[in-house]
């Protein structure tokens, strides 16, 4: 026994080492299998590479940071597990997030074409109820419309739905007017080189004083007039009150920074505004040497006309004939409806009553002389009826039957129309001051030739006493005399208040009109006299 039991245990131990050897002799090859690739279409496989992945081949970089992977440089780890590893890694699945954003960008989809649509419709609701709250507070009427008027769009086809149909969705849409405007101004005023600020007082619906804020600069060689706020002022009578609200305006349109452009300020003749000492312009000054103040053209051919009819009697009582003319008819629809009755009875083709002053005074007062003498028949038989049941028809009456009223205005309407003409030209928003010199020069000329005693209305007037066959009472004055005192007078005032046009910087300004450019070359036509 003792013999026989070593020989086992060799023999055991000799058993269990030659798995051992076998497994090493007998090492397994792994190779590719083309099976893998089914279901895989980013697999690749070349003998020299081995796997590739093509979704990863084709981004490079966008996936990894050094663009290096083993599927994309070439794995000889030709195992299912390896295979089956980088299906699930976090590369593909950048590809793939990739691959969804590019179809994203080509819009190409049904679905992203329905939805485009549907964008494209709801932004042509809402541009339609812009224009429509734009389009009311263009024409000045109330926010309240804003419903109604959408609600007209439905019943005439224009759909567009109900949502955003009410008052506080019109102020929303204001709002944003306002703050593009705003955005664009303020994008306008970085371009520019220099600007000017015009300032004038304004009264809104609640009879509520305010002033209003243009600014005006010139854009590629266009002159461009913007505007940009109206507000209340602490005090419309104080200049100081009157800076801080042109400050605090400016800096709420962003414009603050753009004060150094700042050249010129216009605004109406009043003390608190062109005050030398106190006024508002003194004070823009203080800060901006540079700026130069303006009084309005069109505010001084006003005052011109003022400053020559002021103490006239004869203008006084025609003031007092077409003042009452138009209230007595405004405030009547029984008297507007017989003055009609009667412009149809004597077929005469003639106007209601116009007001006499407003914006614009001398255009409305042209239009007033024009309304009295081509209804005149009208208005002497209406009010010659009505007279004896209204002592206030009686009154106008009297007045229409003088004759030194009636020749009056004969005389006024020739100056009326050259004068009223040179106002609309100042008021006109790309005038320059070389074509306010120009025009203010021509209206000089056309006054100066006329002769009152030539005019062959005027001669038929004074001479039969009787107008459209209505006799005429009174004695009338010197024609001749009258309408020489009258045009000189008016050349005269025109003259004192446009004097300072002549100063050495405004007068430098007719290089700024290309129109007023000499056709030769003319040497010295542009230097100071």
């Amino acid at each position: 026994m003792a013999a026989t039991w070593p020989m086992f245990c060799k023999r055991k131990s000799e058993e269990k080492e030659e798995p051992k050897s076998k497994r090493k002799t007998e090492e397994r090859v792994r190779e590719f299998k083309k099976k893998w690739q089914e279901g895989r279409d980013w697999l690749d496989y070349s003998e020299d590479a081995g796997m590739t992945c093509s979704a990863c081949k084709s981004v490079g970089n966008t996936v990894t940071k050094a663009g290096k992977h083993s599927f994309i440089s070439g794995s000889k780890n030709f195992r299912l597990s390896a295979v089956s590893d980088h299906e699930k890694s976090k590369y593909i699945r950048a590809v793939d997030i990739l691959k969804s954003r590019e179809d994203a960008k080509k819009k190409s989809t049904t679905a992203h074409k329905c939805v485009l649509s549907l964008n494209q419709s709801i932004r042509k609701h809402i541009e339609i109820k812009f224009r429509n709250i734009h389009a009311l507070i263009k024409k000045n009427r109330p926010i309240s419309d804003f419903v109604w008027l959408n609600e007209l769009d439905e019943a005439k086809g224009i759909v567009h739905g109900v949502t955003y149909n009410n008052q506080n969705a019109a102020t929303g849409f204001l709002e944003c007017i306002s703050d593009s405007e705003k955005d664009h101004l303020s994008t306008l005023m970085e371009k520019v080189k220099f600007f000017s600020i015009t300032m004038d007082g304004s009264t809104d619906d609640s009879t509520t004083e305010q002033e209003t804020l243009f600014v005006r600069f010139s854009m590629m060689g266009k002159i461009t007039t913007r505007f940009l706020c109206i507000g209340e002022p602490r005090s419309q009578y104080s200049a100081l009150d009157l800076l801080n609200f042109v400050q605090r305006k400016m800096d709420e349109n962003c414009l603050q920074m753009q004060m150094h452009k700042l050249v010129g300020f216009g605004s109406d003749g009043a003390s608190n505004m062109m005050g030398r000492k106190n006024g508002l312009i003194s004070l823009i000054q203080r800060e901006h040497s540079e700026v130069i103040g303006v009084h309005c053209l069109a505010h001084r051919m006003e005052l011109a006309f003022k400053d020559v009819f002021r103490n006239d009697k004869n203008y006084v009582q025609l003031s007092t004939l077409l003042l009452g003319l138009f209230y007595f008819y405004k405030n009547s629809a029984k008297q507007k409806k017989n003055l009609r009755e009667c412009m149809r009875v004597l077929d005469v083709k003639g106007t209601m009553p116009h007001r006499v002053g407003g914006s614009r005074w001398l255009p409305h007062l042209k239009k007033a002389l024009e309304t009295l003498f081509r209804t005149y028949p009208a208005f002497i038989s209406h009010l010659d009826t009505t007279s004896h049941q209204n002592a206030k028809a009686g009154g106008i009456a009297k007045l229409l039957h003088s004759l030194p009223i009636i020749v009056y205005a004969s005389i006024l309407k020739e100056f009326i129309n050259p004068l009223a003409r040179l106002s609309l030209i100042l008021q006109k928003r790309d005038i320059t001051l070389a074509d306010a010199k120009d025009a203010i020069l021509s209206t000089k000329e056309v006054l100066t030739q006329f002769d009152a005693s030539s005019s062959q209305p005027i001669r038929e007037l004074v001479e039969t006493k009787m107008y459209h066959g209505y006799d005429l009472k009174g004695s009338v004055f010197d024609v001749q005399k009258k309408g020489s005192e009258m045009m000189k007078a008016i050349v005269k005032h025109i003259d004192l208040r446009y004097k300072d046009l002549n100063d050495e910087v405004l007068a430098s300004t007719v290089i700024g009109s290309l129109k007023n450019w000499p056709v030769d070359n003319q040497p010295g036509y542009f230097l100071l006299s």
